[in-house]
Order: structure tokens, then C-alpha cells, then sequence
């Protein structure tokens, strides 16, 4: 039994893995005395159309939402036969939701900004602290009433959720972990585990993201909130049908009334005075998620949900794909990295991890990287980090000249334009990394071992995520090395060649190079949550799966750039040609897409 296949990208890879096993071995030919049966056992996916298209193709997809017009009546209990990758199969659809009724709130809030320097600086603040402020207020409800069952409370963000516990024990000064709350996220320790099974039936609160709404419930649960997120729309989605059907299992309460509240939000800039216009963009794109929401839920619940005057199935489902095995030393400690910054987080009491996280940081930040073309490569492509100070200049000479003079442009190595991000494959280069590292006063005081005490305090602490505890263990071997000649300027040299390595880099690169090589140069610190890094990092991740991203640093020479690898990356762009995906813009209006249908 497979339980839960669409809740990692690499689930179908899975599956398939699996069936591989059982042909190689015969264990699916009954002449041999095997009568072997694969149960697939997953909420999301309700049609065995949408089952036939998801799982028999291991190729890399995205995140997306199938949808169809129900042809014929969708019973509460169904079962299919059909045919999966040759085998005879069955699919067994059960629709129904535990209660005896199931009150649905929206609650929408919509910000229009215009577009300036100061009115970025206070964008998502205004409207993340209304919609925090609203769910404190409906939590806070809820505790007064001596009646109301447990609370779930769902937000696919750790620090606004930290900041959401933190203003409830401000009004409630008696809100204690275990006693009234529990906290619920990715990389539990196995003491965080055994004390969520302990304490789930006792508690008020459950606090969670995504990463706890699957394979684990709480029967006493009646009202659950949800804060829906604005990124990764159709995978979030997916999840969030898992979320509502976490309060399950007490027979008695199965059988009364329950509430799902939802807190929708949506930001709208405007440019000059056409702020009318951009409230409208913002209602529109607010209509789109709450019907892509309903839909998707009603589909869960009853097997189709109801748009005009017809009847859709719509099934919002994580993407496909896997990643190419294999890590540099740069790419492991940038992973601890990340794993501290999202531990702190969720641990604000806990300085120990802020005070490594930055120290690591600061001794991996001084770093220059390289791409050279191999040895063999003889080539006279030219790259676009050469053309970066020269292309305005050249493609100008030539267009005024003649528009066909163009054609004479230099043969410049292939890539992909994202948006306003350029993306190019270095698959035909070795990419080199060299940190200098200094251990001296500037930094912690590393000489008497501050920073290797507290390192290995957390590699022995039960209390933080196996995983994390592993991956400090190899820090500590860095830092031991450095400790050995504390007071002299360390290089650290890697070479590596990767067939799904990439570089990014903004299209405004090229055209605005000078502006870019001073703000870069300049000794002003950039804001923690606005480098220029880290967005564009996070673009990145927004369009494809991708890991190893480098450098580890926020320091720019005089460009802003990411190296990373994704192994399904090149699989997904021809994707995106095929016939399969009508839109596959990321400002999708599924309004229209729904409505336009033959007279």
C-alpha cells in the first residue's frame, strides 16, 4: 500500500519504481502463483482520468489543475474499472465529508498600493498584520466559548505563524505548548512526535503547515481556519483539501455541525491613476481563487462542484519531478543553512541556532565563482555573462545600421527567458567556487571554541530534527579544520560539472549594468528580507524545482546572480509546448477559461 503518492513531487517516480520491481520479479503474473496487489491510497486525486494522466507518466510537470464538465451523476460511493499502464485496475471513490453539516466562511481582504519607493517598503505589512489580526480575533472567539471543539489552524508560512502564537499569549497570558497548544511542522523530532500523539486529544489550538496536514488527525477538531497562500496556488491547494478532512475520527462529533474559515488576501499596485483598474484586476484574481477553492472542495466532497449552471470536476495537483543525486560540500552547508533559518523560525527561544546561522554565513559569504568552458570545447559561442556590459552597446551599433545587420550578432550559447529572468544551461562548463575564510575577531570568537560548543550542542540536542542534527556534523568537521589555524586566511577551492547546472540573471542586467556594479559595491546593507539574492532565488524556485543554490552568500561583486541544478528543468520547458497545457501563464483567468465553451 502506497499511502499519500501526490504529496512529494517524486511520488509518481515512486510508484513506478515500485511497479518495475513487481514485473521484474513476476510478482504481477498470477502463473506464478502471485496474486500481488498495489493499493494507491490518496484524497486528492478522484477520477480515474485524472489517475491515468498523473500516474502513468514519470515525466517532470508542474503544478497544475485538471478540470472537465461532469457528463454523468457522481454517486457518494463509486467503484470503476479501468486499465493503468496495461494491468487491470480499480478505482474506489468514496464522497463525503465527517459532519452533519459543514458551514463554509470567506473572508476576503484586498489592498491597493501605489506604485513607489515608500509604498514597498510597507507592502504585505499592512495586510498581513489585517489578516493576522482577524484570525487572532476568531481564535480568541472560539477559546471564550466554553463549547467549541479543537481548533486547526493552518498557515503555510513559520514565522507568521510563530507571530500569530506569540499575539495569542499576549491576550491570553495562561496559552501554554502542550496544555492548549501544539505546533506542527516539517522535521519533527522524534520527541516533537511522541508528544503530538500524547497531547493532540487534549489541546484547543493545532497549529500546522502543509507539512502535517497529511497522515495525521485530530477527532475533536470542529473548526478549522485556513490562511490561503498566494504562491504555488495549485500545490497549496492540493494541500488544503488535505487540511479540512485533519478532524476526523470521533463518531460522536463526526455527527455534528463543523466550519472551515477562510482568509483570503490580495494586494493590488498601480502605476499612475488607474487605481480603479488595478482594484478590479485584484477582485478578479480574488473571483478566480474562490472558485478554483469551492470547486476544488465541493469536488472532494461530493464529486463536482457547480459554476453557472453546469457541473465541473476540478483537482488541483502537485507537480512531477525528481533530482539528480549527488552534493558538492558548498551545496550541503548551504542546506544547513536553510535548515537553521526555518528551525529558528519556529523557535524564536532558541538563539543558539540564530547565533550558528549567522556566524556560518558570514565564514561562506566571502566567495568568487567561475565558469570555465572545458578543456574540450572548442566552440566559438559566446556567453551572455561576456555580452553583460557589452550587448546594449553592440545590438544598437548594429539595428542602426540595418535591422538584417542583426544577423551578424555573435553566436551567443542558448537560454530561456522567464518573465524578466534570463536562464541559461552550463552544461558545457566546470564550475569552480573559492571561499576565502578569516577566523578572527571580527567574526565569534572562534579561537576559544564558542562557536564549535554551541554547533555541537545542537548536534546532541534530541530535541531539534534528526536531520539537522546530521547535517551540522559535517560543519563541525569545517570548522574543526579552520580552528587548526585560527588566525590565518583560509581558502577553500572546489571544482564541480554538473549536466543540469544553471545560471540566472535579470534581463535588466544588461542595460543597466553600471547602476547594478554601484549598488553592489556599496557598503549599505541590504534589508534581511529584500536582498537581492534571496528574491531572486525565490523567482527561481517559483518556476521550476530547483536545489544547490549558489552562491551561499549575499555579497555581490557587481551582478546579481544564482547558480542551481534541476534535473527536470529542460523536461518541463518542452512540456509547456505540448497540447496538454491550454494556459500556462502564471496570471491564469480561470473565469474565462471556464465560461468559454461552444453556443
Amino acid at each position: 500500500m502506497i499511502d499519500e503518492i501526490t504529496g512529494e513531487d517524486s511520488g509518481v517516480e515512486f510508484l513506478n519504481g515500485i511497479s518495475r520491481i513487481l514485473r521484474n520479479y513476476g510478482l504481477t503474473d498470477s502463473l506464478h502463483g502471485f496474486n500481488t496487489k498495489v493499493i494507491v491510497a490518496d484524497a486528492s486525486i478522484v477520477d480515474s482520468d485524472v489517475i491515468q494522466q498523473h500516474l502513468s507518466e514519470t515525466s517532470a510537470e508542474p503544478n497544475k489543475i485538471f478540470f472537465r464538465k461532469v457528463l454523468d451523476e457522481t454517486l457518494p460511493l463509486s467503484i470503476k474499472e479501468f486499465k493503468f499502464n496495461t494491468l487491470k485496475a480499480i478505482v474506489i471513490n468514496a464522497n463525503s465529508y465527517p459532519a452533519k453539516s459543514l458551514g463554509i466562511t470567506y473572508k476576503i481582504f484586498i489592498e491597493s498600493l501605489k506604485f513607489n519607493k515608500e509604498a514597498f517598503k510597507v507592502r504585505n505589512k499592512n495586510l498581513g498584520s489585517r489578516v493576522q489580526t482577524e484570525i487572532v480575533e476568531d481564535i480568541n472567539n472560539f477559546l471564550n466559548k466554553p463549547t467549541t471543539g479543537q481548533i486547526i489552524v493552518y498557515i503555510q508560512d513559520k514565522t507568521r505563524l510563530a507571530d500569530l502564537i506569540d499575539k495569542i499569549k499576549e491576550i491570553r497570558q495562561d496559552f501554554q505548548y502542550h496544555k492548549d497548544y501544539l505546533e506542527i511542522h516539517a522535521n519533527l523530532s522524534e520527541q516533537e512526535k511522541k508528544e503530538i500523539n500524547q497531547y493532540k486529544n487534549n489541546v484547543k489550538v493545532v497549529f500546522m503547515t502543509a507539512s502535517a496536514s497529511r497522515g495525521l488527525s485530530f477527532p475533536k477538531t470542529k473548526h478549522i481556519l485556513v490562511d490561503i497562500p498566494r504562491f504555488e496556488i495549485e500545490k497549496n491547494l492540493m494541500e488544503i483539501i488535505q487540511v479540512i478532512y485533519r478532524g476526523r475520527g470521533d463518531k460522536s462529533l463526526d455527527g455534528e455541525d463543523k466550519e472551515l474559515i477562510f482568509y483570503i488576501s490580495e494586494e493590488t499596485i498601480y502605476y499612475s491613476n488607474d487605481s480603479e483598474l488595478s482594484l478590479q484586476e485584484g477582485k478578479l484574481s480574488l473571483l478566480n481563487i474562490l472558485l478554483i477553492l469551492k470547486t476544488s472542495i465541493m469536488t472532494r466532497i461530493k464529486g463536482y462542484g457547480q459554476i453557472g449552471s453546469d457541473n465541473y470536476i476540478m483537482i488541483p495537483i502537485g507537480g512531477k519531478s525528481i533530482f539528480a543525486a549527488g552534493q558538492t560540500f558548498s551545496s550541503k552547508m548551504d542546506s544547513l543553512l536553510k535548515q537553521l533559518r526555518k528551525e529558528y523560525d519556529r523557535r524564536r527561544n532558541e538563539q543558539i541556532l540564530q547565533e550558528v546561522y549567522v556566524s556560518l554565513k558570514q565564514l561562506l559569504s566571502s566567495s568568487e565563482i567561475i565558469l570555465n568552458p572545458k578543456q574540450s570545447n572548442q566552440s566559438t559561442i559566446i556567453s551572455y555573462l561576456e555580452l553583460r556590459t557589452s550587448l546594449t552597446d553592440k545590438f544598437l551599433k548594429l539595428v542602426n545600421n540595418s535591422f538584417d545587420s542583426l544577423l551578424d550578432f555573435e553566436v551567443v550559447e542558448p537560454g530561456y527567458i522567464n518573465g524578466s529572468v534570463l536562464v541559461v544551461p552550463v552544461i558545457d562548463k566546470t564550475l569552480e567556487e573559492n571561499y576565502k575564510i578569516r577566523l578572527g575577531q571580527e567574526l565569534i570568537s572562534y579561537e576559544n571554541g564558542e562557536l564549535l560548543n554551541k554547533m555541537y550542542d545542537i548536534s546532541r540536542s534530541h530535541k531539534f530534527p534528526e536531520n539537522l542534527r546530521s547535517a551540522i556534523r559535517e560543519a563541525i568537521n569545517l570548522v574543526t579544520l579552520l580552528n587548526e589555524k585560527p588566525n590565518k586566511t583560509q581558502i577553500f577551492e572546489q571544482q564541480s560539472h554538473h549536466f543540469d547546472q544553471y545560471y540566472a540573471l535579470p534581463l535588466f542586467t544588461f542595460i543597466s549594468h553600471e547602476a547594478l556594479s554601484e549598488y553592489f559595491n556599496s557598503n549599505s546593507e541590504e534589508p534581511e528580507d529584500q536582498r537581492f539574492r534571496d528574491i531572486l532565488a525565490t523567482y527561481i524556485q517559483s518556476v521550476y524545482p530547483v536545489a544547490n543554490i549558489l552562491p551561499i552568500g549575499h555579497k555581490y561583486k557587481d551582478f546579481p546572480f544564482v547558480l542551481f541544478r534541476s534535473y527536470s528543468l529542460d523536461e518541463m520547458r518542452k512540456k509547456i509546448f505540448t497540447g496538454n497545457y491550454l494556459l500556462t501563464s502564471n496570471e491564469l483567468n480561470v473565469l474565462n477559461l471556464i465560461l468559454a465553451k461552444d453556443s
